[in-house]
């Protein structure tokens, strides 16, 4: 038993729990040098200490799951096998901090709606606005407004693009035409506006231009009332308005408990006639 410690003692000198040791033995990553066969004790060797620090360092300063860290172990030390997998890790560390980026991102966008709202009080009315060219990319649908909720939460994975500079706003389209004829307001389409192509989606241009919203509290009526409204205001302005409606809403909004507190703007471009 000479050079041999108990869990406990490997645990103290190295500052390591024993549950990891246990954990290590388990995945057959470092197995104890002796075991007692009367007690079941796990007992490791001085030398082994220099394998759990460089286990460690693997999986806790570089992120190496253990499961490769073992592959990294039982390696024959061919330069080009340990090359290929620490390659291959990089890969991974690097989606890992894209989708950490992106988690900030839009934790910092959270933050900055917060402090607006507090700064800027939400005001329901309509207004006019001019806004710079934008791409929306977007899943074609034709579905009642009345059963969206389940597109939404079915293809919002879909569309996210964690590239996207534009990462907590949805947008919906109406075709104003359509409505005006049966006075059934079908979505026809369900995406995000980014700065980078999403593949797979549809994409279609918002012109720079002058704007007509209408902001209002959601709800499938207030939709419809708030079309109506834009386009009351467009008559009585002497206005023409586009075809096309756009619901534009933040994707996430922690200030509100239901779907019915969202601040919603509907969006229909002054075309010049």
């Amino acid at each position: 038993m000479t050079n041999l410690y108990t869990i406990g003692e490997v645990a103290r000198f190295l500052k390591i729990s024993a549950k990891t040791l246990r954990h290590y033995d388990e995945l057959n990553l470092l197995k104890p040098s002796y075991i007692s066969p009367d007690t079941k004790y796990r007992y490791f060797s001085y030398d082994q200490f220099f394998i759990i620090d460089v286990i460690r360092y693997l999986n806790k300063t570089l992120c190496i799951p253990l499961e490769d860290v073992k592959k990294l172990l039982n390696e024959d030390k061919d330069n080009s096998k340990l090359l290929t997998l620490l390659e291959l890790h990089t890969e991974q560390l690097d989606q890992k901090i894209a989708a950490l980026e992106y988690s900030k991102q839009l934790t910092n966008t959270l933050i900055a709606d917060i402090k607006n709202q507090k700064r800027y009080p939400k005001k329901i009315e309509i207004y006019e606005q001019y806004l710079m060219s934008r791409t929306l990319y977007y899943i074609e649908l034709d579905t009642s407004i009345y059963d969206i909720d389940k597109y939404v939460t079915r293809n919002i994975s879909n569309i996210i693009n964690i590239d996207s500079k534009e990462n907590n706003s949805m947008c919906l389209m109406f075709s104003l035409p359509e409505y005006e004829k049966t006075q059934n307001l079908h979505v026809k389409g369900f995406g995000i506006f980014s700065d980078k192509k999403i593949p797979g989606l549809k994409s279609k241009t918002l012109r720079e231009g002058r704007y007509i919203t209408q902001a209002f509290a959601y709800s499938e009526e207030n939709t419809m009332l708030a079309i109506r409204d834009i386009t009351r205001y467009a008559n009585i302005k002497d206005i023409k308005i586009d075809d096309t409606a756009f619901l534009i809403s933040k994707m996430v909004d922690l200030s509100v408990s239901s779907k019915y507190d969202y601040f919603m703007e509907l969006q229909i471009m002054h075309v010049i006639k």
